[in-house]
């Protein structure tokens, strides 16, 4: 059940997870992430909720998530799978000279989706492979353009299913989250490693606790304290695979109240205990 790759996007705007490959039994995430993530399923038989809907997962399906957007994989058996993640910002700015496509995905990427599991697109194993092959043979300064071209290369393959992932006419001008909820991810980035004050960020803020919370809910589809959690167990789950830290020091790190209730929501989330995580890493 290791989490996909950590990736900072301020420092490192794209970044390609070529063929990673997972053995275990059970392989299972929950988790969020600021960047946006197109994920390819070359093996694997499993599920993945988001937005409260649970789909089917098999090999050629193309996962699309958005940034900060919960989402739980699971997979029984051998998991192969490409995923790429990128900065959204940096993406839009490289799309000004294409109208069209920027659109789309300005589509993709801020609005509330109806369908993000799009399966039978073998042909995305193609883009992926030439990709990693490019990104091995070019400088490091011609990468993000080969990531931008990539991309393009994507977007344009999805666009055909945009009534499928979109059906968007009654709130074509509404956003997936609203200015409320975008503070609230922020503020919550910068504060998640604090022990969580709804007080404090309502004061923070200017706005009721009562409206917060509401907000995050209907914007998020999930409460403040879930979102919270969430992220708090990624930033352990990091620590875990890159470091030989206690358990006790990483739940004090991340924001958790002590040891043994850190082990407890670690093992109810993600099925499996801190110490065990780090042994199959």
């Amino acid at each position: 059940m290791k989490l996909s790759t950590s990736v900072d996007v301020r420092k490192e705007p794209f970044h390609l997870n070529h063929y990673k490959s997972s053995r275990k039994q059970v392989w299972e995430i929950y988790h969020a992430h600021p960047c946006m993530e197109f994920l390819f399923v070359y093996e694997g038989q499993g599920s993945v909720e988001v937005n409260k809907h649970q789909l089917r997962i098999e090999p050629g399906t193309l996962l699309v998530f958005q940034p900060f957007q919960l989402h739980r994989i699971r997979i029984e058996g051998p998991f192969i799978r490409s995923v790429l993640m990128f900065d959204p910002y940096k993406l839009d700015a490289a799309l000004l000279a294409f109208s069209g496509v920027r659109k789309w995905f300005n589509i993709l990427w801020k609005q509330q989706l109806t369908c993000q599991v799009l399966p039978q697109q073998h042909k995305f194993a193609k883009i992926f492979e030439d990709l990693n092959r490019k990104l091995r043979s070019v400088p490091a300064n011609k990468q993000q353009e080969e990531f931008i071209l990539c991309l393009l290369s994507i977007l344009q393959q999805l666009e055909p299913f945009e009534k499928e992932v979109y059906n968007g006419q009654k709130d074509k001008n509404k956003p997936r989250y609203n200015h409320t909820a975008l503070q609230m991810i922020e503020w919550i980035e910068l504060h998640y490693k604090e022990r969580f004050d709804l007080n404090r960020m309502s004061e923070d803020l200017h706005l009721s606790t009562y409206y917060l919370s509401h907000t995050f809910r209907q914007s998020t589809g999930s409460s403040i304290t879930e979102f919270i959690i969430s992220r708090r167990l990624k930033e352990a789950c990091l620590l875990l695979e890159t470091t030989s830290k206690t358990a006790g020091f990483i739940a004090q790190e991340v924001g958790f109240l002590n040891g043994s209730y850190f082990c407890r929501v670690f093992k109810t989330v993600l099925g499996i205990t801190p110490k065990a995580y780090r042994m199959q890493v």
